[in-house]
């Protein structure tokens, strides 16, 4: 454990995009389990599947416009 200590100490820009990491994932979770709301992940799927259906009704037709 100590030579990793010593060597993230070496690059002082890598240590400290960790720490921020590390720091911004606790805040973020204690975020989310002080939070009342859920997460409603069928408004997702819906808003996915709309976004790929609407990209390639937009490439085909480019494609057939190109032909």
């Amino acid at each position: 454990m100590p030579y990793f200590i010593g060597f993230l100490r070496d690059y002082t820009v890598l240590l400290g995009s960790l720490t921020s990491y590390g720091v911004s994932a606790v805040v973020c979770i204690a975020m989310s389990w002080n939070s009342k709301e859920r997460f409603d992940f069928s408004v997702l799927s819906k808003r996915v599947i709309a976004f790929h259906e609407e990209q390639e009704a937009m490439l085909s037709a480019t494609t057939t416009t190109q032909k």
